[in-house]
């Protein structure tokens, strides 16, 4: 009884201490997007994978101290890859990703590279931020894992496939897995014709078929054929895979290569003849059912002999494996040997609670050399090893030796990297690709509309601003009429800088105002090409300097006549010195260092207004640009309200200042900074469109010339019709030159000077040079 007794609490004990072990395991927990074929691979088989890849890694830890304790906890995303409400799948997925990992929900993400960096991109776009709530969400979510990884020991990667994982050299991804498209198909003698053509004939010609030639011979043939296109990521391998077949789609051999998608005359024949395509292999011709045709529905299709071919990856080559044996069934490349490929990355979440070296250390074992073959031999997937060095390698021969269909088709495949080829300064982040254009080409295959793709496929690489036209040329035209008034107002407010209604309004400070001018007016060229972000830097600084050029000086010219009223005298230390200039240079060099820190330290982005459903121009921005410019407007603030002080300062000591000729320079600059860009950004007049900025472009450089006219150049033009006109005579007929007071404004009464008195003048003034010359003519 005693020794019963014994045994239970013995048993009891260990029974205790496993789980205690157990309840103690850490769980790493990652998140895996179910397989591309559910109905297929049964939830059998992706607890299996779930399993044994835990058991592989608490093997190969057991004994790591760091990680002896910790255990994988897979996760599969419910991704369905078909989603018939409309729906853009990769666009859900994205955004929740976005608010699961600050939750923590997962430590370890599997993604492919067209999520990965695809937020990143010249050209931000606010609609990411819109939905995320995160700029980049690929560097605020993921951990930069570069100080713990050891490069040498990625070395055995394709450098291609290592290189997707990677943002200016820092690593963020660990290549897990790699794949390429394949064409199935059922062995020689299946699917013949009565005309004895069959599947190996075209197999055996499939490098000089394009996709186009391919189904016109199986439609000759009668041999049927069902493409699944209800995945976005098909969808667009698809579209990319047809295009090369006919247009060579690499800026090596056509810089311009995305222009085919919207070019007018060739890409409506290139869509016309796309659709038809799509049509004839569609289920009674009706391209909606191909657009809602999945993987599953496709490989039932195949097995059931309703399809010549089988369009899948090379990894769903281990489904006919377990199906049929080792030699399966057997596969081809697609048309001319071009197939889109897909590489996979295993990447941490910056907001877990584990350490980041854990990990990353945890990565580099799932994705070293012996996690990549073992899941190769279970699970059919592909290494990414660099299979250049497969003479060397002796693990790479192994791989060859154990599957040399998929080293075959690897040796002649043509690569076709969608990322890059989606890939410019002035396009969209491929995040707007992925989660708009497979819809809209869904959509284009339904209802045939190829203004809606071509606009579409446009809007995602130019901007509405790029291509003005005849208003754009005039708007330059324009802009350098201005600049060149501005420039003779200049040149002659310094030549009469000695005359008393010149020297008054300070000649040098009036011609900072219009060189301010000058920069307020040529800003909106920011809007039209080319884009850098050394164009951000360059306007980023001439903004700054031109609105400070205009309410510094301004605000010491007011200050001076302000003066000059209290003193009635030129001669005031205060004026006649260089305090005021050295002020003025002083507070508008602050300014430009404080913009000038930001354009050094901050990071500069292109942000769209607009996206691929409506039209984008692109906007200059820089981090935590919110916050900074509130700093530098309330510095503004202070100058334009002490600038206004003073000049209703000034006014109510002079019944004299009743023109308002500064107050209307100040809210004129002010309109101008207010309405100009908001017009040029916001105004949705699509084939209109150049004609409105050319009205906006009109309407700032009128501005800026009225401003400059009648700050200084009214008086300018007084002086050139009236050259002898250089005093004002008080009301008793004499001069009073020391008050120069009555020299600052502009009035009527002065303008004027009555006529009849002018006139009077200007007549005497002849007569008496006639006299003189009369009186010579005796002399001699």
């Amino acid at each position: 009884m005693k020794i019963r007794n014994t045994s239970k609490i013995f048993l009891l004990f260990i029974t205790c201490l496993f789980t205690t072990i157990y309840a103690n395991k850490q769980r790493i927990k990652i998140c895996i997007k179910q397989p591309d074929m559910p109905r297929t691979v049964l939830h059998d088989d992706w607890e299996k994978y779930r399993n044994e890849l835990n058991n592989y890694f608490v093997e190969k830890v057991k004994d790591n101290e760091r990680l002896n304790n910790y255990e994988l906890d897979i996760y599969f995303y419910p991704y369905i890859p078909v989603e018939t409400n409309g729906q853009s799948v990769p666009f859900d997925y994205m955004n929740d990703l976005a608010k699961v990992l600050p939750r923590k929900e997962y430590d370890m993400i599997l993604l492919d590279e067209r999520i990965l960096f695809n937020d990143i991109a010249l050209m931000e776009s606010e609609r990411i931020f819109k939905e995320t709530k995160f700029r980049q969400p690929s560097l605020e979510l993921l951990h930069d894992l570069t100080k713990y990884i050891n490069k040498d020991d990625l070395e055995f990667h394709d450098p291609k496939i290592l290189s997707y994982g990677m943002y200016k050299k820092k690593i963020y991804g660990i290549p897990f897995e790699y794949d390429f498209d394949v064409l199935y198909y059922h062995k020689d003698g299946e699917n013949s014709n009565a005309n004895g053509s069959d599947t190996m004939a075209l197999v055996e010609n499939m490098k000089d078929f394009t996709w186009e030639s391919l189904l016109e011979k199986m439609e000759k043939n009668s041999q049927p054929f069902v493409l699944a296109l209800g995945d976005d990521n098909d969808v667009l391998n698809f579209v990319i895979e047809y295009t090369n077949n006919i247009h060579t789609l690499s800026p090596e051999y056509n810089p311009d290569y995305i222009k085919i998608f919207y070019d007018d005359e060739e890409s409506t024949d290139f869509y016309t003849k796309f659709r038809d395509l799509v049509k004839s292999f569609s289920p009674n011709n009706e391209p909606i059912k191909a657009a809602r045709t999945s993987l599953d529905d496709a490989y039932s299709s195949f097995l059931t002999k309703n399809s010549t071919f089988f369009k899948a990856k090379a990894s769903h080559n281990f489904l006919f494996k377990s199906k049929y044996g080792n030699d399966g069934i057997p596969l081809s490349l697609p048309p001319k040997y071009q197939s889109a490929t897909t590489n996979k990355y295993l990447v941490a979440n910056k907001y877990s609670d584990i350490k980041p070296d854990l990990l990353a250390e945890v990565a580099l074992i799932l994705t070293d050399k012996e996690a990549q073959l073992f899941r190769a031999e279970k699970y059919g997937s592909i290494p990414t090893f660099d299979f250049t060095k497969k003479d060397s390698d002796q693990d790479l021969q192994d791989y060859c030796n154990n599957n040399p269909v998929i080293c075959d088709a690897m040796d002649k495949v043509e690569k076709l990297y969608i990322r890059d080829i989606f890939s410019s300064d002035t396009m969209v982040p491929f995040y707007e690709i992925l989660c708009f254009i497979p819809i809209r080409f869904k959509n284009f295959f339904i209802t045939n509309d190829i203004k809606y793709i071509e606009f579409s496929l446009k809007n995602v690489n130019e901007f509405i601003t790029d291509n003005l036209g005849v208003y754009g040329v005039l708007s330059i035209i324009l802009t350098i009429l201005v600049i060149v008034f501005c420039c003779f107002v200049i040149y002659m407010t310094y030549k009469l800088k000695e005359h008393p209604y010149i020297k008054v309004i300070s000649p040098i400070f009036c011609n900072l105002i219009v060189i301010g001018c000058i920069l307020n007016t040529i800003k909106v060229l920011k809007f039209i090409p080319p884009y850098s972000r050394g164009k951000i830097k360059i306007f980023l600084i001439l903004e700054t300097i031109g609105t400070n050029l205009i309410y510094i000086p301004m605000f010491a010219v007011a200050y001076r006549i302000f003066r000059i009223y209290k003193t009635k005298s030129f001669m005031s230390n205060s004026l006649n010195n260089k305090r005021l200039f050295i002020c003025v240079i002083v507070t508008i060099s602050l300014s430009v260092i404080y913009k000038s820190v930001i354009a050094i330290f901050c990071r500069l982005y292109y942000e769209s207004v607009g996206s691929v459903r409506y039209a984008r121009i692109p906007i200059g921005y820089y981090t935590n640009h919110e916050t900074l410019d509130k700093i530098y407007q309330v510095y503004l603030t202070i100058i334009f309200i002490s600038l206004l002080f003073m000049i209703i300062a000034t006014g109510s000591r002079s019944k004299k200042f009743g023109d308002v000729c500064y107050t209307f320079v100040i809210f004129g600059t002010n309109i101008s900074d207010f309405l100009v860009e908001r017009l040029i950004t916001r105004l949705d007049g699509k084939e209109y469109y150049p004609l409105y900025f050319f009205v906006t472009v009109f309407f700032n450089c009128l501005l800026h010339f009225i401003c400059v006219y009648i700050l200084v150049g009214s008086r300018i033009h007084l002086l050139i019709n009236n050259p002898n006109f250089d005093f004002v005579s008080s009301s008793n007929g004499t001069t009073n030159a020391s008050d120069a007071s009555q020299y600052v404004a502009l009035r009527s009464r002065i303008r004027s000077m009555s006529i009849v008195k002018r006139y009077s003048s200007m007549i005497s003034t002849k007569n008496s040079g006639y006299s003189q010359t009369k009186s010579g003519s005796t002399i001699r």
